[in-house]
This record gives C-alpha cells, structure tokens and sequence, in this order.
C-alpha cells in the first residue's frame, strides 16, 4: 500500500491539539507592531486561507521552535510575515541578537501535482512548492568540524527535520495533497529524502547510489564534487541535477511512488555507479571558501595539500 509520508509522533500530538483559532489570531493594535506586518484596509491577512503572522508565531511557539532557536543563542525571535501575495507566503524568523538576521526564511506558493509532475489519474492535485527554505546560525562561523557546504553564508541549526516536518504539517493544514521543492545542491537532497522522494525515479535511484557508496565520504566533500563537476559516471563528468521532489501526504500522490514504472526508474538509477575525479577536485577545490586553520589529515592527503 502506498505510504504517505509521516511525522514525528510529538509533533503530530502538538498538531492535533492546536485550536485552530489560534493560528488565526490577529495582532493587537500597535504603533510600532515591532514583530509583524502593519494591516493595511482591503489587504488580507491570512496565509493560505489560514495563518495570520500571530498564528504562525503561536504554532511556532506550541511546538518548541522557538524556545529551541533562543537556546542555541539567537535571542529573541522575531516573526515577520509578508503577504505581498497571500497564495505565495514569505516566512522569516529574524534573531534579535544579531541585529535582525535570518535564521529562518521560508517561500511557499500554491500549485498543483501536475506542474511538479506528479500524474494522477482522475481530478486536480493541490500542493504547495517550496520555493526557498534559508536555516542558519548567523552569529556562528565556521570550523574544520563543521566546514562550509555549497551556497552556505553561516553554518546550519540542526534543526532541518524539525522544520521540514512543520512545513508538512502546515501543508497538511491547509489542504494540499503534496508537498514539492527542488533542491538546489546535492547536500540538501540529501537531507530532504528523509521526507521527500524525487518525482523522477532514477534521480532518486541515483541518489541511493551516491548515499550507499563508502568510497564518497566525507559527505561535504562528495557535496563540493558534484557542486564542481568532479564526480564522473560512464566516464562523463557529471553535476548535481536539481530534480523536483516531493512529500506525498495522501495516498493518492503516494501511488507515485508505488508504480511499476516508477521503481523501474529507480532500479536503473541505483545501479550507476560514480567516480570521484581527484585531479578536478584538486584543481577546483574552493580552499577561500574553507575555514581557517589546519585541515584534517585525511582531507590534507585527499587533496594533496600539507
């Protein structure tokens, strides 16, 4: 039977419980509204039909987010929500410690399955894209433990799974049936396929081949590779590519990845097998990028570097 993609059951229980009048709540009238948007006449204030910026703090605070945020030492989280358009949502947790940096900023917009290429048989599949999804410390900086990934400004929260599952969780809310993005690099396909699979079979068979080989390791490293062109396959030098995936959330989109054809993708996929091209790598590698200080020795002797 088709699976839908689940949640953790604490977040689920929190879910169940929240009063949906909560989510709508409005801001008290202020003069400065020092957390959220001015409402302006004729302007909505709803989310998708459901979240006003209170109500999104208070779902934020229901679950534990925004308590965890001020534990790893961001200070006071501000909630912005900007309804420019209220079918294509910005989200923005803003740290007020560091004069107002992002350490959260989400895009969402409303589509449908078959713009994402999901088929379904009968009738209109509703989903929400992820257009961007921005998770950063931005008053840490990085070390050799916890070296800089592709497109990275400041080291991550530990925190993706957590925001991930809520972004669910609000799609759930809303009404769709699926939740879809497109990774930009390879490092966060990785951690989306916790929760989401690629619409494209072999993308996702690919993709368990890369995870299920030993010999591509560090993963940061294996990241930097395909980000540069060093990884081959069939001789080729190949890239990450960004391929739609998506979280099924009823069994209609979860038949996807269910089909014959679909797991015929992935077997051909899984079965491609990738060489890391240590020459490019060599020639490439962004040491700018890179932390200061002495690199591990494994790197040091990977890259030909003392």
């Amino acid at each position: 039977m088709p699976q839908t993609t689940q949640v953790q059951s604490h977040l689920w229980r929190t879910y169940r419980r929240l009063d949906p009048s909560l989510l709508t709540a409005e801001d008290p009238p202020a003069g400065g509204d020092g957390l959220g948007l001015h409402q302006r006449d004729g302007r909505t204030t709803l989310a998708f039909g459901t979240y006003t910026r209170a109500g999104l703090e208070n779902a934020l605070r229901a679950y534990g987010t925004l308590a965890r945020l001020r534990a790893r030492g961001l200070g006071a989280i501000a909630v912005r929500l900007d309804l420019a358009d209220p079918f294509r949502p910005r989200i923005r947790l803003e740290s007020g410690l560091y004069g107002g940096r992002p350490c959260l900023d989400v895009e969402l917009r409303e589509t449908t399955g078959a713009a994402v290429g999901l088929p379904v048989a009968r009738g209109t599949v509703r989903a929400l894209y992820l257009e961007s999804l921005l998770l950063q410390h931005p008053g840490r900086s990085f070390d050799w433990s916890r070296p800089p990934l592709p497109e990275q400004e400041f080291p991550g929260l530990s925190l993706s799974g957590e925001v991930l599952q809520m972004l669910l969780l609000l799609a759930k809310r809303v009404g769709v049936e699926a939740l879809a993005l497109r990774p930009s690099t390879f490092h966060a396909a990785w951690i989306y396929s916790r929760y989401f699979h690629f619409v494209d079979g072999r993308a996702a068979g690919r993709l368990a081949s890369l995870r299920a080989d030993g010999r591509l390791r560090p993963l940061w490293v294996l990241s930097w590779a395909l980000e540069l062109g060093c990884l081959r396959r069939d001789g080729e030098r190949v890239s990450f590519s960004p391929d739609v995936m998506a979280a099924p959330l009823t069994r209609r989109v979860a038949s996807h990845f269910a089909s014959r054809s679909w797991k015929r993708a992935f077997l051909r996929g899984q079965a491609e097998r990738h060489v890391l091209d240590v020459a490019c790598l060599r020639a490439r590698f962004p040491w700018s990028k890179m932390p200061p200080g002495v690199p591990p020795a494994s790197l040091q002797r990977l890259l030909g570097r003392t």
